[in-house]
């Protein structure tokens, strides 16, 4: 649950410290402890040879530039870890398959529009069916105006609660679960940089395309760590015996834990590389094959993004837009759609000096023919500033050389609030709020809510597949073979 609620895009914390210390320590099935019961006074000093019997080695990877040159980022292994040698654990969180779908409003509202059309077509037959006396009868008790819905009969999660052509979207959070094609379950793995881990064949060539190429071969496995899965705390059972309604149930989803293995001897600072399914490596392929990033949805059903040429990432932007462009400005040159500018700004700074005085200004009227009051206070640079926390939406209005003749700007803008904002760093309504003096540097471009290159038309989408490793649990096989 969260504590504050978060917002769209918003990065998702959890707290694991308690967990990944009795890991380490060796402690996860420890009888002096109480599980999840912090004892201050407990001894967590463990003889050397205790700790390598009992313990698990949290520190063998680190990120790193991959090798591959698609890949971004991936997983190094931080010393020598021979074969067979644990790699990392993997405690996994089980999620629904089912709540990582979603439509956007837009098509919310065609769904809507389309089912209320099916459910009076429906009602209509059903009427149109009964004979004269029945439907005397249904007149006068309202028999036949409830009939079995679209999402009754299909499910709302189905393809067939949609209008045709158009598809649920899913979240990026599928690319980092594991699953299988036959299991509403999807397991999130949490563990120390296991989810830098890259993609590579079991095989030494993999086929792509017409052509074979020589790529990097998987040196980890996977399995279940049946040291470190604990049985739920209210049934006694083994999590992976549960039916997937039983787990989702659980009070306390914690427990169930998997574990990366070196198939070989791995080399210090050589990257770590598991085979994520031929389920995959298959979707992957015919992605690659299809996606054309100067083309939208081409499919014709009308629910696609804007045209891609239209999409500039925001780091792009931050790297070319050395000036900023003042509102005015931007009415004939806009910015792509997918972005909007926000700089780094305390509004409670100089000893909430800015929040006492707006407090003063909102009480007073200096323009009677204006409902927003406008007032504008200088920049300033404070400890901590450039936090993440403290970057905010604004809209430049203005631009000035800091020094005559120079090139660096100073800027003015008016701020704006964000969600999430304690009440001491909200600025009141009703006022506009103008600072002046900003430096470029202060500045960021920020990719909307589900606009960044990763949430593109047609960005891929699957999960890594453990359908050829025999580790999924049989009882969590409840969904229907599509051959």
């Amino acid at each position: 649950t969260a504590n504050d609620g978060i917002g769209e895009g918003g990065e998702v914390w959890v707290d694991r410290w308690w967990w990944h210390q009795r890991l380490a320590l060796g402690l996860a099935n420890d009888k002096d402890i109480i599980n999840n019961n912090h004892d201050d006074n407990y001894n967590y000093k463990k003889d050397v040879r205790q700790l390598r019997q009992q313990g698990t080695c949290l520190d063998n990877l680190q990120p790193g530039r991959s090798s591959h040159p698609d890949h971004g980022r991936g997983a190094m292994a931080s010393r020598f870890l021979p074969k067979g040698s644990i790699v990392a654990p993997v405690p996994v969180l089980p999620v629904p398959r089912d709540e990582l779908r979603y439509l956007r409003k837009k098509e919310w509202k065609e769904v809507e529009k389309w089912r209320k059309k099916k459910r009076k077509e429906m009602e209509l037959k059903t009427i149109t069916n009964l004979d004269d006396q029945t439907k005397a009868e249904s007149r006068e008790q309202g028999v036949g105006k409830k009939v079995n819905t679209i999402e009754e009969d299909d499910g709302d999660n189905t393809e067939a609660a949609l209008p045709p052509g158009m598809k649920w979207r899913q979240q990026l959070l599928l690319n980092y679960c594991f699953g299988h094609v036959n299991s509403s379950v999807l397991l999130f793995p949490y563990g120390l940089f296991v989810n830098f881990i890259n993609h590579a064949s079991s095989e030494v060539v993999m086929n792509l395309g017409d052509e074979k190429h020589d790529a990097p071969v998987a040196n980890v496995g996977l399995r279940w760590s049946d040291r470190w899965v604990e049985r739920d705390t209210v049934s006694g059972k083994d999590p992976r015996t549960m039916s997937p309604e039983e787990l989702f149930s659980r009070p306390n989803p914690a427990g169930l834990v998997l574990e990366y293995v070196a198939l070989r001897d791995i080399r210090p600072n050589e990257e770590i590389l598991f085979d994520y399914g031929s389920l995959w490596a298959n979707a992957w392929n015919e992605h690659v094959r299809h996606h054309s990033a100067s083309s939208s949805d081409d499919n014709g059903n009308g629910y696609g993004s804007p045209p891609l040429n239209d999409y500039t990432p925001a780091y792009i932007m931050e790297e070319v837009a050395t000036n900023l462009r003042t509102a005015e400005e931007q009415l004939t040159y806009p910015y792509p759609d997918n972005v909007f500018t926000a700089c780094f700004y305390r509004y409670s700074d100089g000893n909430d000096d800015h929040y006492d005085d707006d407090k003063k200004f909102n009480a007073q009227s200096i323009n009677t023919n204006s409902k927003t009051k406008t007032r504008a206070i200088p920049w300033k640079m404070s400890r901590g500033l450039f936090d993440m926390t403290n970057l905010r939406p604004c809209k430049v209005i203005d631009r000035e050389p800091i020094q005559t003749g120079g090139k660096k700007m100073a800027y003015t803008a008016i701020i704006q609030n964000r969600p999430g904002l304690s009440p001491e760093e909200q600025i009141p309504k009703g006022v506009k709020h103008i600072v002046s003096g900003i430096p470029r540097e202060a500045f960021r471009f920020v990719d909307r809510p589900y606009t960044s290159d990763v949430h593109l038309e047609g960005a891929f989408r699957q999960n890594i597949g453990l359908e050829s490793l025999g580790v999924f649990p049989t009882a969590w096989l409840d969904l229907k073979s599509e051959e």
